[in-house]
């Protein structure tokens, strides 16, 4: 709620002390919202060409003739015009950010959609000084990320099924793997999907079997077969949060809570899962093989 006061159109800092008078600030998106409302530049785009409207943005950057296109022709639902005016406005800025929300992953291309964005960034480097941040759903969503790439060198879709890191979004994506009806069972910590997947996706997770993790009452609580309450974070339980610029900050416990935080609880069902496995050895150790 504070990200255009404090970090972005309207902060002020050493190099920017002008706050929002000395700053460009241009929203793309599929419907009005209050940020476009605050906004220099509203372009309303067309759902599902992400891609198509960062490659036409790389190939403004690069001045690569975009053949068989007139300035009126629509890309996305806006004029090549516009789009060659927002190139000519990033590329003669001082200091860029794009700040690309969730959407971008959900839509036709996915990843690709990602990678295209940062490819333009790459490249709006040959002429200014620019950067791309990708603008978090909920708190400390970044710290799970954070882990992932400690432990594994990759961000987020990560399998292990084989015993080792594996890495491949729109494979082993939660939406696409609960799309393709692969999953038989799902642990949830810290978040919502009743509240934020597709339909598709929500109402396979409803037939299988679902513990949750959490300390509010939700959508998802409601019909998860298993709801285990835990103690807050950075209330309740202690621990180390990143912002989505990749600041880590240290949350103290604040007061004492009647349940476990989520590691105590995840390190219980591990020590459980361990001594279950060795049971089931020593059963196998007994049998003829």
């Amino acid at each position: 709620m504070r990200h255009l006061s404090r970090y972005s159109a309207m902060s002020k800092g050493l190099y920017a002390s002008e706050g929002r008078k000395g700053r460009k600030v241009v929203v793309i998106d599929v419907r009005p919202t209050p940020t476009s409302k605050t906004a220099d530049l509203f372009l309303q785009v067309t759902p599902g060409q992400d891609f198509e409207i960062a490659h036409v943005l790389r190939c403004l950057i690069k001045n690569i003739p975009l053949e068989g296109l007139t300035e009126t022709s629509q890309i996305g639902g806006v004029p090549l015009s516009q789009w060659r005016e927002l190139a000519e406005m990033m590329k003669q800025c001082h200091y860029g950010v794009v700040m690309f929300g969730i959407g971008l992953t959900q839509s036709r291309g996915k990843d690709l959609n990602v990678e295209e964005i940062n490819t333009l960034v790459s490249e709006l480097n040959r002429y200014t000084r620019f950067y791309a941040i990708a603008m978090r759903g909920h708190g400390n969503v970044n710290g799970s990320n954070q882990v992932l790439v400690w432990q594994t060198g990759y961000p987020l879709a990560v399998n292990f099924q084989r015993g080792y890191p594996r890495f491949n979004p729109g494979e082993f994506s939660v939406v696409d793997m609960l799309t393709r009806q692969e999953v038989d069972a799902a642990l949830i910590i810290a978040t919502d999907p009743g509240a934020h997947l597709p339909q598709a996706a929500v109402r396979y997770l409803q037939s299988i079997p679902t513990i949750v993790l959490e300390p509010h009452e939700n959508l998802t609580t409601d019909w998860a077969n298993v709801v285990i309450p835990v103690a807050p974070a950075g209330v309740g339980a202690e621990g180390t949060f990143y912002r989505m610029d990749n600041v880590s900050l240290r949350l103290k416990k604040l007061v004492d809570f009647p349940v476990s935080s989520d590691r105590e609880v995840l390190q219980s069902i591990k020590e459980r899962v361990i001594q279950l496995k060795g049971d089931l050895q020593d059963k196998g150790e007994n049998k003829p093989c």
